[in-house]
């Protein structure tokens, strides 16, 4: 089973939380600017599991984690 990856989204920043094994891990902050998060994405495993903040520009985020 892959990890479920939370990002609490600001303007300049996320803050990544990750469940893996039942262990929660704070992963720090990425940037919330177009390259900072395609570089993010890049570490995505095709069976993690993303959960979004519910803000402003949180469909632009879901955008670029969905582009290849």
């Amino acid at each position: 089973m892959g990890r479920f990856i939370g990002l609490d989204i600001h303007r300049d920043f996320a803050q990544v939380a990750v469940v893996e094994d039942g262990r929660v891990t704070d992963w720090g902050r990425v940037g919330c600017r177009t390259e900072a998060l395609r570089e993010f994405a890049a570490q995505l495993r095709p069976d993690d599991q993303v959960a979004l903040e519910a803000t402003g520009n949180a469909s632009a985020v879901a955008v670029l984690f969905r582009s290849p």
